[in-house]
């Protein structure tokens, strides 16, 4: 085969993946993704109008519920949306489905959260809570992990919200989506994305991690129950 031919058919081929990502991101299927896997109600009331692009350093991307494995997800992924340069942003990572989908009686439990996002510039955005890869326990199938940007058009004051550490696990739980919106008057839900998750043996690793900044009192106490805040506590 000719260098030329070969030139060509990689070219074809690129314009084909290219294409078919295209097609599975398609902002005509938003709601009917998040509808058909629940996400709507279970996190939201209503689908994004478009669709946030969160690519993974493993190479991997979400694609509205395909699955991704713990090891592929363990650094943030680079998130991009359709933005306003004169708009801010705040993305949030939550998994509804703790410890199970059958069984969600510790929903949510928050990933990622950053607040103040200037356009799609995470790195200038005001970090809330780090982000942390799944935990998913062994035997509890698939869990959604569900992407959502926010656009507002004023900054928003967080001061009153503890910062959570990538180190720090139980208290990320019984994170309430809906009660975050409501607080900080949230209406505007402008891009999102989920894909699905469950155990592999990266989520040792993680779990191992966690137990450490489980057992300071400090941290359990800023993030307790009944401290007023969305961020963990039933």
């Amino acid at each position: 085969m000719s260098s030329v031919r070969r030139f060509v058919l990689l070219v074809m081929c690129l314009f084909l993946l290219e294409s078919r990502a295209s097609d599975i991101l398609n902002d005509a299927h938003v709601y009917r993704a998040f509808a058909s896997y629940e996400v709507v109600p279970d996190v939201v009331d209503e689908a994004p109008d478009c669709w946030a692009r969160a690519s993974f350093k493993s190479g991997r991307e979400a694609e509205g519920g395909n699955r991704l494995t713990p090891t592929q997800i363990r650094n943030p992924p680079a998130v991009t949306w359709n933005s306003n340069e004169r708009a801010l942003y705040t993305l949030i990572l939550t998994d509804p489905d703790v410890p199970s989908r059958d069984d969600p009686r510790y929903r949510e439990f928050i990933h990622w959260a950053v607040g103040n996002i200037p356009g799609n510039d995470i790195d200038r955005g005001e970090t809330l809570v780090e982000y942390l890869g799944a935990v998913t326990p062994r035997g509890t199938g698939l869990h959604r992990f569900v992407l959502l940007v926010f656009e507002h058009l004023q900054k928003l004051d967080f001061s009153g919200e503890p910062r959570i550490t990538a180190q720090c696990g139980t208290v990320r739980r019984y994170f309430s989506t809906r009660n975050f919106t409501r607080k900080y008057d949230l209406t505007n839900l402008y891009a999102g994305n989920f894909f699905q998750t469950q155990y592999d043996d990266y989520v040792n690793t993680l779990q191992a991690q966690l137990r450490e900044c489980e057992s300071e009192r400090s941290l359990n106490e800023l993030n307790g129950a009944r401290n007023a805040t969305v961020f963990g506590g039933p």
